[in-house]
C-alpha cells in the first residue's frame, strides 16, 4: 500500500529523540525506525518511509501499543478523524476515557481507521524509536482551528481604527 509519508513529513517540527519502547505514551506521534514482527521478521525503516504512528493505548504490563498507523491514511480522512477529539482551545488532540471506550466512541465510527490503519504492536518488538513534536493545526479540520482575533474583525472595523 503506498503510504502519505512525504506529505506528514511535512508535519512534523522536531524527530529529533530517540527513546526506549517502555517511555512511550497514549496520545503522542511516534516515528517507527526499527520493529521486529511476531513473526521474526525485523524491518528497519529510512526517514522517508519510515511509519508514524499516533499512540491510542500503552500498556507495559501487558507488552503492548494500539496505535493508529498515520501514513496509511489520506490526509483528508486523518483530518476528520483527529477532528473528533480535537481540543480546541489548546489546539492539542485529546483522548478523553479509557482505550475501549475511546475505540467504541471515536474510532470504531470510522471505518478507515479500523480497515486500514488500527495496528496492535509488541511493545518488546520496537527496536528504535522516535518521538515527534507534530503541527497538529496540519491535521485537523480547518473548522476546529481557533480564529485570530485580529482576523474575525470585519474590514469596517479594521479600517475604522486605521483611520483615527
Amino acid at each position: 500500500m503506498a503510504g502519505y509519508n512525504l506529505i506528514y513529513n511535512r508535519y512534523i517540527e522536531k524527530s529529533d529523540k530517540a527513546i526506549p519502547a517502555e517511555k512511550m505514551q497514549r496520545g503522542n506521534f511516534y516515528m517507527i525506525k526499527q520493529y521486529e514482527y511476531v513473526d521474526g521478521t525485523k524491518e528497519t525503516y529510512s526517514g522517508i518511509d519510515s511509519p508514524i504512528i499516533y499512540t491510542l493505548f500503552v500498556s507495559r504490563s501487558k507488552n503492548i501499543v494500539h496505535a493508529v498507523k498515520v501514513t496509511n491514511i489520506r490526509p483528508d480522512l486523518i483530518k476528520k478523524f483527529f477532528g473528533k477529539f480535537v481540543n480546541e482551545d489548546e489546539q492539542t488532540l485529546e483522548i478523553k476515557g479509557g482505550a475501549r471506550r475511546f475505540y467504541a466512541s471515536v474510532v470504531s465510527k470510522v471505518p478507515i481507521i479500523t480497515s486500514d490503519a488500527y495496528r496492535t504492536y509488541k511493545m518488546s518488538g520496537f527496536g528504535r524509536v522516535m518521538e515527534l513534536d507534530m503541527n497538529v493545526e496540519k491535521l485537523i479540520p480547518r473548522s476546529k482551528i481557533p480564529i485570530k482575533e485580529n482576523l474575525t474583525k470585519s474590514v469596517k472595523e479594521q479600517n475604522n481604527e486605521n483611520t483615527q
